[in-house]
């Protein structure tokens, strides 16, 4: 009897003419030019503003009055729009007198004289014009491996998509859950019975009091017993997939947890009167009892206010401003206006929809859309052999091998010394314990004295030493480089690499209210950020040739579900006893990932089986990030540009880890030893860029010429197609099908990295890795398809690696959260009902987690190469961190580079839309 093939389908459905819908279009005369410009300059008159008209307030009313998508196109600072496109063909006068309130809004015309008969030269020439009714099918091109359009055809696209999923109610759970469009296309679960709600005390019994939030003086008691509430939400979008030549509609749910005041909200959403008509998406701006409405969703609900004469926030007849004192709470049952809780804070209901919830979304895009679920057959192979193992924490693998020295060696020292920098004395013992466990010896667990160095190992030794004043937090900065240069053992004999343990306090929580509050007015407190060693102490050690790796004190206890051995060996023993400690022996882990050592196994791991590389090759990742200057008032810094590419790069058995840094004044550069590049690194600022310099691609073209200089064997590149896909042209789903000319550029632009160099100096193959967010298909369930073409469903959950069906060269790796794994009750929670079926509260305040994705797509190789090795190698890549024992988002080249970047004293995350607000 023949074996079942596997199927994975994917929340998201392949469109066709039908299911993409209509739109209308108003090519608008040269005429209207004229005003564009004119409305222009009397708004940079009135506001001194001198930025591209706010349409989105005009859009905004035009969707949630009309019904209807709107886009103006082009959207350009410089020049008027050439077309309006509607989803449906308003009426004239409508469109005029939208056009003509949002114009008074713009203008800052006074609230009480906005009125429907000012003339408006720009609202009489767009609403004659006869719009064009066009299938959105003809305007999106499509060839065998890519599809493009205009960005009104996504916008029309989106819109009639949400509608159509809205038009059906979703079944699930013996339930019909309606689900109402806003004017961003996304579908939110609104009415009160439809929503998920629980109060603080019930859902979260259990939890140790000293980790609970405080709520502020003035809140009351009933703070913990308040009814909170939460909604699904779900993003839809029209979007493309490489290798396909239609586009996909995509869906991404998520639970919206909503909050009980607009304080520091950042998100909302309005529910007008009329019926059907579409949420009010709105943005929100400051803090506290400053929260108000951003520039465009004012000048929106200005009009809106007008046009449908809605009183839209309760407020008392002498308050004038929308969000008004008594407009900020929003406690009690939710009303026509919900926002997103301002922060991530503790919940009564938990983040994620579940597994189950998501399969049923699937089925109902399918039967609403009328179309089938995309789905991707399963790639033959093991991902997970010769992976990273430890015992209680150990990687005895890594540190027990007999070749330990000379994978040494192939990090460019022939020696380890490890500064254990400590405060307090608990902290020293704890060091103590766990570097007597992790390098085999249990006898020192007992005691090692300080300032004394003392041998590990044959390739590694340790000194402790006391440094009080140089890790304490404060605003002793200016002392901590003389601190650093007065401590011991910097200096060690030539080909011995330092490293550091370094003992810090970190409290996210704690620091995040302190940081709220030293923003008040009249703070008494400091910013705690401000005051923190960990980046100077990381500078100045860098500065020192030695990579510091910090640990913070356990705040709660820690417990490990490991069954003790019965006959143990000492070194046993001393595991079990820090089998808990779970970051103690990640720390460990990531200070020898720091240093570049690379197990054997990774040799192992990628040749495994009759699909894997055979041929020895270099892995090399590129990262790629931009850091927006931190703002100071109304100033701000200069964009920080960091870009690395990291190479292991195969010896033998052993690999050998470099690292490129961009050769800047006064600093080495160029391609080095994994650690020594990260020295130099932290010890200096992350360099000034932007994304837009010309010169980029080329200096990365340069650095990948260089990179033959340390090795004969041809190399993989694997890029990020989250952070690099605007640098290249074919990067870009819409360029798949273009041809470069003779010299690998398309219109003066290299086509992809590396290949406009030399034939002898150009990667073999490169593969781009896109990862997690709305713009992936996720997984929804697995089917086990009979040779007689009957389909069952099978497993719930799955970490292999599929073709996309109908692709020659896209993968998608589904990933099954490791906390899935765990062995409690609620690991699984969400697996087979969803939250609305759930009447347990302390299931409700788990995560629900559901399967996420990772595109791996082939975009370069060789004539005749089959691209299955390649993406089986970037998923088992993924497998196999240095430091770690789950599955990572990017293959190993991209992840070091990624971690490397995180650890400098300057990182912050790069441009988080969703910072400040629930985003779950």
């Amino acid at each position: 009897m023949s074996t079942p093939e596997s199927r994975l389908a994917l929340l998201a459905c392949p469109l066709d003419q039908n299911s993409v819908g209509i739109a209308w279009l108003y090519p608008l005369p040269e005429k209207v030019d004229g005003a564009w410009f004119a409305l222009r300059d009397r708004y940079y008159g009135i506001t001194g503003s001198k930025a591209n008209l706010p349409y989105a307030g005009l859009l905004t009313v035009l969707r949630a009055s009309g019904h209807t998508s709107a886009s103006l196109y082009p959207s350009s600072k410089e020049n008027p729009p050439r077309y309006l496109a509607l989803s449906r063909n308003l009426d004239a006068n409508h469109l005029r007198n939208v056009i003509a309130l949002w114009e008074q809004a713009l203008l800052l015309t006074p609230r009480d004289d906005i009125t429907l008969n000012y003339p408006s030269e720009l609202a009489d020439l767009i609403s004659s014009v006869q719009p064009e009714r066009v299938a959105l099918w003809d305007h999106i091109r499509r060839s065998d491996t890519c599809v493009d359009a205009q960005g009104w055809v996504f916008d029309a696209a989106n819109w009639n998509l949400t509608q159509k999923l809205a038009g059906t109610p979703l079944e699930i759970d013996g339930r019909k859950i309606s689900l109402r469009a806003d004017t961003e296309n996304n579908l939110l679960a609104w009415e009160p019975e439809h929503l998920w709600q629980s109060t603080w005390q019930a859902a979260r019994p259990d939890k140790d009091e000293n980790t609970e939030p405080k709520p502020k003086a003035s809140e009351p008691e009933e703070w913990k017993t308040l009814t909170r509430y939460a909604a699904l939400r779900v993003q839809v979008a029209m979007k493309s997939l490489p290798g396909r030549g239609v586009p996909l509609a995509v869906l991404f749910p998520t639970t919206s947890r909503l909050s009980n005041t607009l304080r520091g909200a950042r998100s909302a959403w309005l529910a007008p009167k009329a019926p059907g008509a579409p949420l009010l998406s709105l943005q929100l701006s400051g803090k506290g009892d400053y929260t108000h409405l951003d520039h465009t969703s004012r000048l929106a609900l200005d009009a809106w206010v007008r046009l449908r004469d809605e009183r839209i926030f309760p407020r008392r007849p002498e308050e004038k401003e929308f969000l008004s004192p008594s407009a900020m709470d929003l406690s009690g049952t939710p009303s026509n206006l919900r926002a997103l809780i301002p922060y991530s804070v503790s919940f009564p209901i938990g983040k994620g929809v579940g597994l189950h919830t998501v399969s049923a979304l699937a089925r109902h895009a399918s039967t609403a859309l009328g179309q089938p679920l995309l789905g991707a057959r399963r790639v033959p192979g093991v991902l997970v052999a010769h992976s990273r193992t430890t015992e209680f924490g150990r990687d005895a693998t890594l540190l027990d091998d007999a070749d330990l020295p000379h994978i040494l060696q192939a990090t460019g020292v022939s020696k380890l010394r490890i500064l254990a920098l400590y405060r307090h004395q608990t902290m020293r013992t704890r060091m103590q314990r766990l570097l007597a466990y992790h390098f085999n010896r249990p006898e020192l667990a007992r005691g090692m004295p300080d300032e004394v160095v003392i041998e590990l190992t044959s390739t590694t030794e340790v000194v402790f030493t006391h440094a009080p004043e140089l890790l304490a937090h404060g605003d002793h900065h200016a002392s901590r480089a003389a601190l650093t240069n007065q401590l011991p053992h910097l200096n060690p004999p030539p080909g011995t690499g330092v490293l550091a343990l370094c003992e810090t306090e970190y409290d996210q929580r704690a620091w995040a209210r302190q940081r709220r509050e030293s923003r008040a007015k009249n703070a008494t407190v400091q910013d705690p950020y401000v005051l923190d060693a960990k980046p100077h102490v990381s500078k100045h050690l860098a500065k020192n040739g030695v990579l510091a790796q910090f640990l913070k004190p356990i705040s709660k206890p820690l417990r490990s579900k490991k069954k003790p051995i019965e006959t143990a060996t000492p070194l046993q023993v001393l595991g079990s006893e820090l089998a808990a400690d779970f970051p103690g022996h990640m720390a460990v882990a990531d200070m020898l990932r720091a240093s570049g050592l690379v197990h054997p196994r990774l040799s192992r791991a990628i040749s495994f089986g009759p699909r894997g590389l055979k041929t020895p090759m270099a892995h090399v990742g590129l990262h790629l990030r931009l850091q927006l200057g931190e703002r100071r008032g109304p100033l701000t810094d200069p964009p920080k540009l960091m870009w690395t590419l990291v190479a292991f790069i195969p010896d033998g058995d052993r690999w050998r880890v470099l690292a490129h840094l961009p050769t800047a004044p006064d600093e080495r550069g160029g391609w080095l030893d994994y650690a020594q590049a990260q020295c130099i690194y932290r010890s200096g600022p992350i360099p000034e860029g932007r994304r837009q310099d010309a010169a980029l691609p080329r200096r990365i073209d340069q650095a990948l010429h260089e990179l033959r200089q340390h090795t004969t064997v041809d190399y993989v590149l694997y890029v990020s197609g989250n952070s690099s896909r605007s640098l290249w042209p074919r990067l870009a789903n819409k360029n798949l099908d273009i041809d470069p000319d003779g010299n690998g550029y398309v219109d003066g632009k290299p086509t992809l990295p590396g290949l406009t160099l030399p034939a002898g100096f150009q990667p073999r193959s490169i593969i781009r890795i896109t990862t997690g967010g709305p713009d992936l298909p996720i997984p929804a369930f697995l089917e086990a398809v009979h040779p007689d073409g009957e389909a069952k469903e099978g497993d719930k959950t799955s970490n292999a690696l599929f073709r996309v069906e109908d692709t020659n060269s896209t993968f998608i790796l589904s990933n099954r959260p490791h906390q899935m794994d765990g062995k409690t009750f609620y690991a699984k929670a969400g697996r087979n009902q969803s939250r609305w079926n759930c009447t347990d509260p302390v299931e409700q305040a788990e995560t629900w987690y559901s399967l996420t994705s990772t595109e791996i797509a082939v975009l370069h190789l060789p004539p005749g190469d089959d691209p299955t090795p390649y993406a089986l190698t970037a998923a088992r890549l993924c497998n196999h961190p240095l430091a770690g024992d789950h599955r990572t988002q990017y293959p190993l080249p991209i992840h070091a580079g990624i971690q490397m970047d995180k650890d400098h004293p300057q990182y912050r995350r790069t441009i988080d839309w969703n910072a400040g607000e629930d985003g779950s």
